[in-house]
């Protein structure tokens, strides 16, 4: 990324490193509730099956 200055560039690094660190949390998190299957997509689909039966279920408003 450019930037006007290394002050600015150094906000950028910042705020991309913490991004990074949330998506990892974030993914860490969903794989131990059985959320997300990174490296499984037969499962990951199912889940996603399911997911899409259960919205469909809802009743609506």
């Amino acid at each position: 990324t450019e930037a006007g200055t290394p002050e600015v560039k150094e906000v950028l690094i910042r705020h991309l490193e913490e991004a990074l660190d949330m998506h990892e949390q974030l993914s860490s998190y969903m794989m131990e509730k059985g959320w997300y299957h990174p490296w499984n997509t037969d499962e990951q689909v199912k889940l996603h099956l399911k997911n899409i039966d259960t919205a469909i279920q809802l009743p609506t408003l």
